[in-house]
């Protein structure tokens, strides 16, 4: 047979970019003896285009990765666009109070936005309410085990939530301004672009170190939309399940925790930040069965005891009375 070429096996390899191959395999595609002159040009050409960075060995003999080609981006003169957009953060309609985050962190086209909070402090609540508030900001999505089950079915529990958000029109000329997928895993797959994608809540049982890669995979999809992702959390700790990887592709990301009988949300990671946001604290109240925040403002430590919850009294700790042992009090 003819000598196999640099350019037949550059061409083989051209549809194979991000994958693994091997000599055996190039042998197989084509048709050569191991102990053939052909084969041994199989290996100077592999040798050749790892030098040309086409491939890279593996640790496993004969065992190659074919590897992505990329080309130069031109930033300087595409058409993008370069403003924030106009997304609204959750508020109360009880009684007109807010959090005000939009004022204090811009966010972009194709931004990710996480919730990670304790088990029944107001998640839901949250990332429903920044469904509602902005459905006419672009198409919407919403996606998790907790609103229906594998058989497409709705909960009743979700059904009368959306009935107590009374400040939301979700239908329009009786249509929903929605939709709502019934998906309980691999949420990544079924991400619109250019929507607001709102996945309640991701969970990677025995698998949490994936949790990473689950969120670039979401954040690669969303194209010009917006990505509002809820993750559980252990009460106390700093980041969602999975832990600091959970911050890695995050623009926002905000963590819920009890405070009394009360929830607390501190804002964490910024990435586009309009004066001091990391860091800053607010307590709300939920109500009407889960359904609408209520009562929220801004709370900083407390200066009495700097966020002890107690002070000395000769030789005893003793519950501090200006914050009463919360820590914090309202700004």
């Amino acid at each position: 047979m003819a000598e196999i070429t640099l350019e037949e096996v550059r061409k083989f390899l051209s549809v194979m970019e991000g994958h693994k191959t091997s000599l055996n395999e190039l042998r197989s595609e084509f048709r050569i003896i191991r102990e053939s002159k052909s084969f041994e040009t199989i290996r100077m050409i592999m040798h050749r285009l790892t030098e040309e960075k086409v491939v890279k060995p593996l640790g496993a003999r004969g065992e190659f990765k074919v590897i992505k080609q990329v080309h130069p981006v031109n930033w300087w003169d595409s058409k993008i666009n370069e403003e924030p957009i106009d997304f609204i953060f959750p508020r109360s309609y009880e009684d007109n109070t807010e959090f005000g985050i939009e004022s204090i962190v811009e966010i972009f086209p194709g931004d990710l936005i996480l919730i990670a909070g304790a088990s029944n402090f107001g998640k839901t609540t949250l990332v429903l309410s920044m469904l509602g508030e902005n459905l006419s900001l672009m198409p919407s999505v919403l996606m998790g085990s907790e609103y229906t089950a594998s058989d497409g079915k709705i909960t009743p529990k979700f059904k009368r939530r959306m009935k107590r958000m009374n400040w939301v029109e979700w239908l329009n000329d009786g249509k929903p301004r929605f939709q709502l997928y019934p998906v309980g895993s691999d949420y990544e797959d079924y991400i619109q672009a250019d929507s607001h994608n709102v996945v309640d809540w991701i969970s990677l049982p025995d698998k949490y170190y994936m949790i990473d890669t689950v969120m670039k995979a979401i954040k690669d999809k969303v194209g010009n939309g917006i990505a509002s992702i809820v993750l559980q959390k252990n009460r106390g700790s700093e980041f969602g399940e999975g832990g600091e990887r959970t911050e890695r592709y995050a623009d926002v990301y905000m963590t819920i925790d009890p405070y009394g009988s009360e929830s607390m949300l501190t804002l964490g990671k910024v990435k586009a930040p309009k004066g001091k946001a990391t860091g800053r604290m607010w307590a709300f109240n939920i109500v009407d069965y889960g359904a609408n925040l209520h009562n929220i403002r801004e709370i900083v430590k407390c200066s009495k005891c700097w966020g002890k919850g107690y002070i000395r009294s000769g030789q005893n700790n003793i519950r501090c009375d200006q914050c009463q042992g919360k820590k914090y009090i309202d700004k």
